[in-house]
């Protein structure tokens, strides 16, 4: 695409020079027209001057000469829509400096510029604010605010070959992804509903390590977590105590370009979604993924280093931007607005169309433990339901169409799952969030609940001075009678009147990460109304049960397993396919949970014996894929399981060389048009209940 943007606007942008260059006004094209030629240079090789004089590069710096054959080629890497590093043969950046230009070794404001209209063409604005780049009267180069008689514009003009790349991850993959929809309208596609795109954000933004795109591209993105994790990793205390159970641990800190520790499958606290794994994803038949803003204020606290805030809101504000300037990002290295493989959707419609032209539909939701600003602490809401209604009113003026109720703490309006089978340090860190250890009741079904550590000695009976002693002990130590044990906190008031207040605007509701009695509350409004719900990482935070999974399909909603080395993945989903009923489109998607401190697939015991054959080709047989490359690691399924996230295109190929992956593999690539379906059937019932409350 790039490519062939490039070649068409080559003759206009050379014409353009050459016009500048001899002061001429005729033949400017329109305002339009510059606006396209301002995103044509990304990722490729050009020459800047003006037509006569060229910019051209020795170990001092940089000069002017009049022969073209002697000017430096420059390669354009986009930093955002309009915006470029200019890097030379060398590899050194164009920078501002002292009003001239210099070579620079890192990047910054100096030497990202700004790329803007002029009459006859573009010009080079220096990102720090110094001027515009000019080829003065004299001979020379200057960056100025105040052009003297004489000083040209500087422009861009056609190179096409010479330059040296800037750095980035490989997609190693070759072909063109499917677009367009069946015979019967339907799209096709696989559809990852638990990810998070921006987990760099979350827990005061120095947790996890990485970014999925940074303007400076993929050496800053991915550079060596030391300022996060400490020189040996030490520092990662989140991360270590996810992982290991325990905050003491270390691993080797390197990033960009040796990678010799992350990303690996099991890492909690590194990135593992940068934006050219996704689109490696895509490429195989990714078509839909849900993207959740996550926050949880409780356990930011204890985050030992901070650079953005804990409040909840906050960071789904924070987290949301970021969401549009990757998206914005993905469009500069694509050549334009709307040109990236990524597009933010908040319609079903909206995401229809996106699918449709082969694009990667982002639909936003949000994991919080404190909802819309509604924790809770001693059972007392720190909310109102004004104030839910208008956190609710700004979640969907964002464009925000999926929500957890609920998801590690007892909030006000909705009780967790619990996990298991001994998860103490969540209970401990609820008795921080809310002043109080999860209370437990008997579960509904055989198989619910986990078994919660309790620290006192839990007196049988329902005599007051038993129950006296355990209320008693209850409020220094965990204190449970045998388990299994399920939340007993479910729906509250407040929730009731939140679940209504989804169904009535469309959104989206996530039944993960909630109580059993919470489930059951959800359930019965949902049903009273036949409005659809989602099970996006089915089992997280309290197991759903086969009846429950059974309601869900039953209402036309979408029930996801949880990430799984392929033959456990492909029995999860056969086994899906049996309680989806004739009347329910039979598909499931699946749920990476990627950025949600949770572990991707390890390579198979069994791999040396049966192993992935690189290459290897996509589902449809339209992309042929070879082991991914990022910097100088070789990232082979085998070895590594899933490292990253581009690696799901090597997991997709190794189901299909299962027994049953074939079957398995279709049941994934409905699941954009499954998802889709219970999206409008959420907007017709919406529009449904909203009519019957007009009076």
């Amino acid at each position: 695409m790039i490519e062939q943007s490039t070649r068409r606007l080559m003759p206009c942008l050379t014409a353009l020079a050459v016009l500048t260059g001899c002061g001429s006004n005729a033949g400017t094209p329109a305002a339009e027209q510059l606006a396209d030629t301002r995103f044509a240079y990304a990722n490729a090789c050009w020459l800047i001057g003006d037509g006569q004089r060229f910019i051209a590069a020795d170990s001092s710096g940089y000069h002017l000469v009049d022969d073209r054959d002697q000017a430096a080629p420059i390669y354009f890497k986009p930093s955002a829509l309009g915006r470029y590093l200019l890097q030379d043969v060398d590899a050194r950046l164009l920078a501002a400096q002292a009003g001239g230009l210099a070579p620079a070794d890192m990047a910054s404001e100096a030497a990202d510029w700004v790329v803007s209209l002029v009459d006859g063409g573009t010009a080079f604005q220096a990102g720090d604010g110094s001027g515009q780049l000019v080829l003065t009267a004299d001979g020379g180069l200057a960056v100025t605010d105040a052009p003297a008689d004489g000083d040209v514009t500087a422009l861009a003009v056609p190179a096409g070959t010479g330059c040296t790349p800037f750095p980035e991850a490989e997609l190693n993959a070759v072909g063109t992804p499917f677009s367009g929809s069946l015979a019967d309208g339907t799209v096709r596609g696989f559809t990852d509903t638990h990810v998070h795109l921006m987990a760099f954000e979350r827990l005061g933004g120095q947790v996890v390590h990485g970014r999925p795109f940074h303007p400076y591209g993929v050496t800053s993105a991915l550079n060596a977590c030391t300022e996060n994790h400490g020189v040996d990793g030490s520092a990662d205390f989140i991360g270590n105590f996810q992982r290991e159970g325990q905050p003491t641990g270390s691993h080797a800190s390197d990033g960009w370009p040796t990678f010799s520790e992350w990303p690996v499958h099991n890492t909690l606290s590194h990135q593992q979604t940068y934006y050219v794994w996704l689109q490696r994803a895509w490429m195989a038949g990714l078509r839909l993924i849900v993207n959740h803003f996550t926050a949880d204020e409780g356990l930011c606290n204890i985050a030992p280093l901070k650079r953005n805030s804990c409040d909840e809101m906050t960071s789904v504000r924070l987290q949301h931007q970021g969401l549009l300037e990757l998206q914005d990002y993905i469009d500069a290295q694509a050549g334009g607005p709307g040109q990236g493989f990524l597009r933010i959707v908040t319609s079903p419609a909206e995401a229809r169309s996106v699918i449709e032209a082969g694009q990667l539909a982002v639909v936003m939701g949000v994991e919080s433990s404190k909802i819309f600003g509604c924790g809770e602490v001693m059972d007392a809401p720190q909310c109102t339901a004004e104030s839910m209604e208008a956190a609710i009113d700004e979640i969907e003026g964002m464009g925000i169409r999926s929500i957890f109720p609920s998801h590690w703490f007892d909030n006000a309006v909705s009780g967790p799952g619990l996990f298991g089978p001994t998860e103490l340090a969540l209970n401990l860190f609820n008795k921080l969030e809310t002043g109080h250890y999860y209370r437990v009741t008997q579960c509904r079904e055989p198989g619910q609940g986990s078994q919660q550590v309790s620290g006192g000695v839990f007196f049988e009976g329902d005599d007051p001075v038993s129950q006296a002693l355990n209320e008693a002990q209850a409020l220094a130590v965990p204190t449970y009678p045998p388990g299994p044990h399920c939340n007993a906190l479910g729906l509250t008031e407040l929730g009731h009147q939140m679940i209504e207040s989804l169904m009535r605007r469309g959104l989206l509701i996530e039944t993960d990460h909630t109580s059993v009695e919470s489930k059951e509350a959800i359930f019965a409004l949902a049903e009273s109304v036949g409005y659809p719900l989602i099970s996006g990482h089915t089992g997280t935070g309290g197991i759903t049960t086969e009846t429950q999974k059974r309601r869900i399909f039953a209402l036309g909603g979408l029930v996801s397993p949880f990430n799984n080395q392929a033959p456990a993945l492909i029995d999860e989903l056969l086994t899906l396919r049996e309680l989806i009923g004739p009347e329910t489109f039979t598909a499931a998607g699946f749920a990476s949970d990627a950025g949600g401190l949770a572990s991707q697939p390890a390579p198979r015991a069994d791999a040396g014996d049966k192993p992935l054959v690189y290459p290897f080709t996509s589902h449809d047989g339209a992309v042929r894929f070879d082991r991914q490359v990022t910097g100088e690691r070789v990232y082979d399924l085998n070895v590594d399981g899933v490292a990253h996230y581009g690696q799901y295109a090597d997991l997709l190929a190794d189901m299909a060389q299962h027994k049953g992956g074939d079957q398995a593999l279709e049941i994934l690539f409905g699941a954009a048009e499954a998802y889709l379906q219970m999206w409008e059937r959420a907007e017709t019932v919406a529009a449904e209940l909203r009519a019957s409350a007009d009076p």
